[in-house]
């Protein structure tokens, strides 16, 4: 049994807690969010009062954070002494499964190293066509290798991608491809209706796999971090920092990334718009329609 620490109980932290105490590890759990921190110990975690506390009750860390301003300041703490830094020993591990900019990563591993400990990017997904969750890892062989049971335990398989930040990178082209994948739907759904034939025949007949809330209008978030409008307008957004340092043409992307933008300046908070099929309301705009759902 090892003890390990998670930091950011939000829905894929959940899911870290449920297999790891169903696994038989000792948890020590952090979150800014009282509620999310009642559910890892009610699973039979003890809850840390910052990050440092979860490391030094913990030879592996586990993060599980919105982005990288998040993972910055959990990493490095407030004042220097209550990030997860402070309280690393020499040979302890720090798994992030968070996407962030790949920077991120970079800094992260420097400063573990730094610490005498491990640093292992864990970017997950379980959108892909296989069963499960799937980790993409990225680091050095040896600190693979030391990541390698708690991975194990985290996902239903895992893959080396090769140096950090490599796994960050290939998980971006992943968010680039669920985000435009989504975005041709949006424009296909409202071509249809727009011109007057039911979009339903792509889901009824084709049984094709669409967002609802293109033909209901209703873009809740439903399930807590999946198909999030801002994860995804986040994570497109560090893809295309990426291509302007690396000078990589994305023509697609831009325009993506241009209808998610505008589409996040449209949602209503306040009526729980948080769902990416709120991208619909984009095209709704350009078509004079935007009365559609009402």
């Amino acid at each position: 049994m090892t003890d390990i620490g998670v930091i950011g109980i939000g829905y894929i932290g959940k899911l870290f807690v449920d297999r790891l105490t169903e696994a038989g590890h000792s948890l020590t759990v952090f979150d800014i969010d009282d509620d999310q921190v009642a559910y890892a110990v009610e699973q039979g975690a003890t809850a840390a009062e910052n990050p440092a506390e979860v490391a030094r009750e913990s030879e592996v860390v586990v993060m599980a954070l919105p982005g990288s301003p998040e993972v910055e300041a959990t990493m490095e703490g407030g004042d220097g002494e209550d990030g997860v830094l402070a309280g690393l020993d020499a040979g302890d591990l720090v798994v992030d499964a968070t996407t962030t900019h790949p920077d991120t990563s970079v800094v992260c591993e420097q400063l573990c190293d730094e610490a005498g400990a491990d640093f292992v990017e864990a970017t997950i997904t379980g959108g892909s066509p296989r069963e499960g969750y799937h980790v993409m890892a990225g680091g050095n062989q040896a600190a693979y290798e030391h990541a390698t049971a708690v991975l194990d335990v985290l996902a239903d398989d895992h893959v080396l991608v090769g140096p950090v930040p490599d796994a960050t990178v290939f998980k971006l082209g992943l968010q680039m491809r669920y985000a435009g994948h989504h975005a041709v739907d949006a424009e296909v759904v409202e071509f249809a209706r727009d011109n007057g034939v039911d979009p339903r025949i792509f889901t009824d007949f084709l049984e094709f796999d669409m967002f609802d809330g293109y033909f209901t209008g209703d873009f809740s978030q439903g399930i807590e971090g999946l198909g999030g409008l801002a994860i995804w307008h986040k994570d497109i957004g560090y893809a295309r920092d990426v291509a302007r340092e690396q000078g990589t043409a994305l023509p697609l992307n831009a325009v993506v990334h241009e209808a998610y933008k505008a589409t996040t300046r449209r949602v209503d908070d306040s009526e729980d718009e948080g769902h990416a099929s709120a991208l619909v309301k984009y095209w709704l705009a350009l078509n004079d329609a935007e009365d559609r759902f009402d």
